[in-house]
């Protein structure tokens, strides 16, 4: 495993290592785990709406969960082609890919008002303990996190190899309230 860059390193310096970490992973056994746990977490078990995301290669695959006994509703997002935010759809419908390559629902899927989000499942390259995430650099999910209701719990979702103490963070960076990892579900500091 390569070395971790100092906390005080930049973004950048730590996107290389998030890469380079994820690259030896196993992330279909991954994804089986960290499932496993979230079906048992009780506060997904109660929510009415939850947000999945779409996974690139390599990233924890969630997907799987619409198929458990969870009574919620799953709904994603979907990426405009240039410019705006992310806007939320009914999950479950016909998929398109992006122009950048990654799935999301069809434009014809039902939109959903982010506000009525109970769990919002989102990746990271990396979190930290204090619930920081370190995306991919286009701040979108920072955006769609600012649009949530004050009751909504947010969820990281990566390998526990993937958190560390401490990670950089800019003022518009948006915390998580939890993780969800290979180990378990916890709450962040």
């Amino acid at each position: 495993m390569a070395p971790q860059p100092p906390s005080w390193g930049s973004k950048d310096e730590w996107r290389d290592w998030a890469r380079t970490t994820r690259a030896g992973l196993d992330f279909a056994a991954l994804s089986d785990q960290v499932r496993s746990y979230l079906e048992q977490w009780p506060t997904l078990q109660e929510a009415s709406v939850a947000l999945l995301y779409l996974p690139l290669g390599d990233e924890v695959d969630l997907v799987a969960l619409q198929g458990t006994e969870l009574g919620c509703q799953f709904v994603a997002t979907r990426t405009p082609d240039r410019e705006g935010a992310l806007t939320v759809h009914e999950l479950g419908g016909p998929l398109e890919v992006h122009r950048l390559g990654f799935l999301q629902p069809h434009r014809a899927a039902p939109e959903v008002d982010p506000r009525d989000i109970d769990v919002l499942l989102l990746p990271g390259l990396a979190f930290d303990l204090w619930g920081t995430r370190l995306g991919r650099g286009a701040g979108y999910f920072d955006e769609l996190l600012s649009r949530l209701p004050a009751g909504a719990v947010t969820v990281g979702v990566c390998p526990a190899a993937l958190v560390v103490d401490r990670l950089p963070r800019e003022p518009h960076d948006q915390k998580v309230q939890c993780l969800a990892t290979d180990e378990g579900v916890i709450a962040t500091a």
